[in-house]
């Protein structure tokens, strides 16, 4: 299925690790919408207009329309059409701040869900669009506001507002959102019991990403997550091999004290 979640967008960035084509679940009330991009005409005898820059306004024009193109392909589950958009968008980078922004406030939640997605993939470089994304954070999607709340973890500023958001959606039924939770608390340093106590819980959650996810999360809190070894201990047994790396890790974060069991050679072998 596409995914309207975060989950892409760690996965483009190396943070998960995956390598196939997002599939992006149609669902979407009220039937699919139209999503023509527009671009404003400007008379050339208004000598009053400031000098435009041509290329920035067709670049402005250009992230409308292939951002138009991606809503729509998640749509209809045109999964060529995703990926051919997906890649113009990305190599707009930076000049699609201002496109994505604007369909933050979309009536349709797709387009919200995945403006916030690709925002929060651009990282810190997208706090222009705080704002929008902000108000993302009690929206009825679901999707919505895990995207918004991954965006915002990464400025400066947002910790105290997004970190109750994530603590809640590691509870949510969507596995890819609870993975993007517990992704994203890494970047806000949470530290709270309420915090601690709900990451430890993901450690047992169903889905071995979402453990693992917590288990690193965990670790690079450092000795404030020493409420957490006594769980992260009990992941040695865990029939996952990425889970148990994962856990064996934030262990020696946490507590640098904590020795490697001694390897047991055979007797045969050093004769």
């Amino acid at each position: 299925m596409f995914r309207r979640s975060l989950v892409w967008s760690l996965v483009c960035t190396g943070m998960i690790g995956c390598s196939e084509a997002p599939h992006v679940e149609t669902t979407v009330d009220g039937g699919t919408a139209t999503l023509e991009a527009t671009v404003a005409a400007v008379q050339p005898e208004l000598t009053a207009v400031p000098e435009r820059d041509d290329s920035q306004t067709n670049t402005a024009a250009r992230a409308k329309e292939v951002f138009a193109t991606i809503v729509r392909a998640a749509e209809s589950s045109d999964a060529d059409a995703w990926t051919k958009a997906e890649g113009q968008l990305h190599a707009l980078g930076l000049a699609a701040i201002p496109a994505l922004s604007d369909r933050l406030g979309d009536a349709n939640p797709v387009a919200r869900e995945l403006a916030a997605m690709f925002l929060a993939q651009l990282g810190p470089d997208a706090a222009p669009a705080a704002e929008g994304l902000l108000r993302l954070l009690d929206d009825q999607s679901t999707f919505a506001r895990v995207n918004a709340a991954a965006a915002l973890s990464t400025f400066e500023g947002h910790a105290e507002r997004v970190t109750p958001v994530l603590v809640a959606l590691l509870a949510d039924e969507d596995t890819n959102v609870r993975i993007t939770a517990a992704t994203s608390l890494r970047n806000v340093s949470p530290s709270g019991r309420d915090v601690l106590r709900a990451l430890s819980h993901s450690l047992t959650d169903t889905d071995s990403r979402v453990r693992a996810a917590a288990a690193v999360t965990l670790g690079e809190l450092g000795t404030l997550a020493t409420s957490s070894l006594a769980s992260l201990r009990r992941l040695d047994a865990d029939e996952d091999e990425q889970v148990r790396s994962a856990a064996s890790r934030a262990i020696k974060q946490i507590d640098p004290t904590t020795r490697s069991a001694p390897v047991t050679i055979p007797a045969s072998a050093t004769e």
